[in-house]
């Protein structure tokens, strides 16, 4: 199928994961962070203290997710995505007004839960259930609103906080996401068109099975081969971003480097997922999860042995990489491994599992510059740590290049 045949078939599904992507971003590190300096000077925090706030309310949306992910199998995508909008709103206005720790953590729990949780699930997960042969360009179509987001939203915040504050930024957050959910319903009623993708034919059957219970799941080899290499990008990736600011100083980069690399880093994500896309198409998703680490581990490789500039630039670029493909990739392996029935409940697992291990890197890093361990010895670990779960991909079964195999006999 051509992309624009693509696109006129199943362009109003592909649309609504493209929305909740980039919507999302509002419960993204790389956007909560920006806040960081100014929340850690208005309740007087430490790296560490803030860093351990932030991965607790992150652990604990985790696992939350657990449950709140398979929940997409059994109802109406727009029904679970409005609920998510209205939670994130809710949660940043939350944040503006937190008068003490409590419902600051409070308010970062509903952020990561509703945003990076839930809104980024009812993205994926509106695409991934296509056809293969589709899936791939499709994804990597509705995956664009992440590097959408983080192309437009850092230079935008960044103006806020210094025009009216970090409280009237997020103020700023809800409204606009109140208002995107209004364009939303506002949109659909006005088209009006029968979808077969958004209609209840998947969830009729995924709620008649029990499907694999998630104990089956993490029992499987072939999911905890995957796990090493799914969670090595959302994990390394938390850690740059929410102590960004401080590398920045680290490395005597001006505010202004920072968001133009981060722009970069967002522009080189939206090229690599539509070519990822079509990739997965053509080769299949196990086979690019061998690699699609390679341009994480070049860019902690460089942070750590260079010092020139331009190296934000650089840096950010090749994450860019491993950024455009990551979320192509994993939604895919998971679909050619596993299926597309239960793909719900899969992913809602696999996800609760990275947004763990994201959980467990903003606090621990923190802890560790407070401790004075340098940034460069951390990132040469990223390095070991990536090329280790990179290698023990190469045991996965490809199930579609063993259905494009000649039968014997």
């Amino acid at each position: 199928m051509k992309f624009h045949h693509l696109l006129m078939r199943h362009g109003r599904v592909i649309g609504l994961g493209f929305a909740l992507t980039f919507l999302s971003s509002f419960g993204q590190t790389f956007f909560i962070s920006l806040s960081g300096p100014d929340i850690r000077n208005a309740f007087g925090l430490t790296h560490g203290a803030f860093g351990s706030i932030y991965s607790l309310a992150t652990l604990s949306s985790g696992m939350l997710m657990i449950w709140v992910g398979s929940v997409i199998d059994r109802v109406d995508i727009r029904l679970y995505a409005t609920t998510a909008m209205l939670g994130l709103a809710a949660a940043a206005l939350s944040l503006s007004l937190a008068p003490n720790l409590i419902m600051l953590g409070l308010s970062l729990f509903a952020l990561r839960l509703f945003g990076q949780g839930m809104l980024s699930h009812a993205g994926v997960m509106s695409t991934a259930r296509l056809d293969e042969g589709v899936r791939g360009r499709a994804l990597g179509v509705a995956a664009l609103g992440f590097p959408a987001g983080e192309a437009i939203f850092p230079a935008i915040a960044i103006a806020l906080i210094t025009a009216i504050g970090w409280t009237g930024t997020w103020r700023s957050a809800a409204l606009a996401i109140i208002v995107a959910l209004g364009l939303g319903w506002l949109l659909g009623f006005l088209i009006r068109r029968k979808d077969p993708d958004l209609e209840a034919s998947a969830r009729k059957k995924a709620s008649s099975e029990a499907g694999p219970s998630w104990s089956e799941t993490l029992r499987d080899w072939r999911f905890l081969a995957l796990v090493p290499t799914m969670i090595g990008y959302p994990a390394i990736m938390t850690a740059y971003f929410f102590h960004q600011r401080f590398i920045a100083e680290v490395k005597g980069w001006s505010l202004e480097l920072l968001a133009s690399s981060i722009t970069l880093f967002a522009l080189v994500s939206v090229v690599v997922a539509m070519s990822a896309g079509s990739f997965v198409d053509r080769f299949g998703a196990v086979r690019l999860s061998h690699f699609y680490l390679v341009g994480m581990t070049a860019a902690s490789l460089t942070l750590a042995l260079f010092d020139a500039p331009f190296l934000p630039l650089v840096f950010f670029a090749l994450i860019g990489l491993t950024s455009g493909c990551t979320n192509v990739v994993i939604a895919a392996v998971l679909a050619e491994l596993f299926g597309t029935t239960h793909l719900g409940k899969i992913r809602a697992l696999a996800g609760a599992i990275m947004v763990v291990a994201s959980a467990a890197t903003p606090g621990a890093i923190g802890i560790l510059f407070d401790a004075g361990i340098s940034l460069e010895a951390i990132c040469l670990g990223f390095v070991v740590y990536m090329l280790a779960a990179a290698a023990i991909t190469f045991v996965l079964p490809n199930p579609r290049a063993a259905r494009l195999r000649p039968s014997e006999g």
